[in-house]
């Protein structure tokens, strides 16, 4: 999962060089509820996130704290009120169950408050682990690391984990990172992974930590970053098949061939349906 831990040097450098180019200030100050007043609305903000743009979220997010800001009140609230506040989000219908459902379990088991621990947080509806590590990190200022796609990628460019998942790059983190890094390392690298480091096409001539990364650092030499799919144009090495997918190439009679990565074709008789949707779940 990952090799030698880097030394507190290389972590303190990369949050310095991030915290100075986003102007974000000394990290060493504790990140504290940017996107929400308390921790409840950091909990229901953060199940709302799920699978949709942050602007759709923090639109949705503050129609429903107006109308229902607290637990009591979004426990009571009907359904035809909650969706309609919600549905930029998407999957709006699921979302606007687990959230209510959700704040009633508050009420019910932890007298409105939202619980201060990982087990007690992880076992409410709707919340997995990045949610409930959002709410430790941002509703408590208590040490935890959510880790979502952006955290996962970034830490697996710079080199200093080999993960497939974020649940393992959380894991790994937690094992290599000292805990005075874990409030700042989210905020930082989801900024980061939205405007720069970008899961497509990274602009790593603009990078400010370019020369701490693997893969900043390989691309600058001429070499092959340490991940296929980081590859420039998304290609992988010659015969492989790049990070858009594709086929392989085609292998000597006789030989077993890697299958496709492209969808199957759809029949006549599907072809122009809408595929089914996917159902909302906890992250």
């Amino acid at each position: 999962m990952s090799g030698p831990a880097p030394p507190s040097e290389f972590w303190e450098e990369v949050l310095d060089r991030l915290s100075a180019f986003y102007r974000r200030g000394d990290w060493r100050t504790p990140y504290l509820r940017d996107h929400a007043e308390n921790p409840f609305q950091v909990l229901i903000g953060t199940i709302l996130s799920q699978r949709t743009r942050d602007a759709n979220t923090d639109v949705a997010s503050a129609r429903l704290f107006a109308r229902f800001p607290d637990a009591g009140s979004l426990a009571r609230a009907p359904t035809d009120q909650v969706e309609p506040l919600i549905r930029a989000t998407g999957f709006y219908r699921a979302k606007s169950r687990v959230v209510r459902e959700c704040a009633r379990a508050i009420l019910e088991r932890f007298g409105g408050e939202v619980p201060r621990s990982y087990d007690a947080l992880v076992s409410l509806p709707g919340v997995g682990p990045k949610t409930a590590n959002c709410v430790l990190v941002f509703g408590y200022a208590i040490p935890a690391i959510p880790v979502d796609t952006h955290v996962h990628r970034i830490a697996n460019r710079l080199g200093v984990l080999r993960t497939r998942t974020p649940a393992e790059t959380e894991e790994g983190l937690r094992a290599i990172l000292d805990r005075r890094y874990w409030i700042p390392l989210n905020p930082l690298l989801v900024q980061h992974g939205q405007n720069l480091c970008r899961p497509l096409r990274p602009r790593c001539p603009e990078c400010p930590i370019a020369g701490l990364c693997a893969t900043g650092r390989a691309l600058r030499e001429g070499r092959r970053p340490p991940r296929p799919e980081d590859r420039p144009c998304g290609r992988a090495s010659a015969g492989g098949r790049g990070a858009r997918g594709g086929r392989a190439r085609r292998s000597p009679r006789g030989a077993p061939t890697r299958p496709s990565t492209r969808s199957p074709q759809r029949s006549r008789r599907t072809r122009g349906r809408p595929a089914p949707r996917r159902r909302a779940g906890s992250s």
